[in-house]
């Protein structure tokens, strides 16, 4: 494997700040509701510190919700848009066309990955989701990701030059972490993220050594296949 080389996929969003909006759309005001949302997000773009617009359809064929999340660089200019007039405004013809919708404003910009941690498929309160609680299970997910590319299939594109082989590493890293890694792992986790540390200390207590002993174990492992 090449040390020069390496799969450096940004942690910017641990820095970022998101809100979460759950619409229910009924399936013949698709159209209208995916119009009035382009709308939004050109309105956004013009705001400070926009950073992107993300709109998830719904997962499954009988569901109805849509989930969209808008990101700015930090939590004062999440605040900002959120209190623009434009954005209310624009919101309200939402609100009138489409239904009601839920929003949360998120600590990072993590908040898509955890917007349906609640088992029952509705949006999870993540806005009352400790920061460094969704930083570290993004942690767990990632370091694993960027290990197994770089060390089984950056070796094979090292030839394309660094720019590329970055490039390639950061594509197959989002992917894997947007649909085969973060589902999962915070369904699994979902009791330990929502639960307070003053509800339940030990609860709490063990899943962090936890997540800290198999980011170990797993360091372990790719340092022995390196060898």
């Amino acid at each position: 494997m090449s040390t020069n080389c390496p799969t450096d996929i940004d942690l910017r969003s641990a820095h970022e700040a998101s809100m979460v909006i759950v619409h229910h759309v009924p399936p013949e005001l698709t159209d209208r509701f995916v119009t009035l949302q382009e709308e939004i997000t050109e309105a956004g773009k013009l705001a400070p510190g926009y950073v992107r617009t993300e709109v998830y359809p719904p997962a499954e064929e009988d569901s109805d919700q849509w989930v969209v999340v808008m990101t700015f660089t930090d939590h004062a200019s999440l605040e900002r848009w959120f209190e623009c007039p434009e954005r209310l405004r624009r919101v309200e013809k939402v609100s009138e066309e489409i239904g009601s919708f839920t929003i949360r404003k998120v600590p990072t910009g993590f908040g898509a990955w955890f917007a349906r941690v609640d088992a029952d498929g509705e949006a999870a309160a993540v806005d009352e989701l400790p920061g460094w609680k969704m930083v570290l299970v993004v942690l767990l997910a990632l370091y694993p990701t960027v290990m197994l590319i770089t060390t089984f299939v950056n070796p094979w594109i090292v030839g394309l030059g660094l720019a590329a082989t970055i490039l390639v590493g950061n594509i197959l890293g989002v992917c894997l972490l947007q649909w085969a890694f973060m589902p999962p792992l915070t369904s699994a986790l979902q009791r330990w993220i929502k639960t307070p540390v003053s509800k339940a200390p030990l609860l709490n207590l063990a899943g962090t050594v936890g997540i800290v002993v198999i980011l170990g174990v797993v360091m372990s492992l790719f340092h022995q296949l390196s060898d």
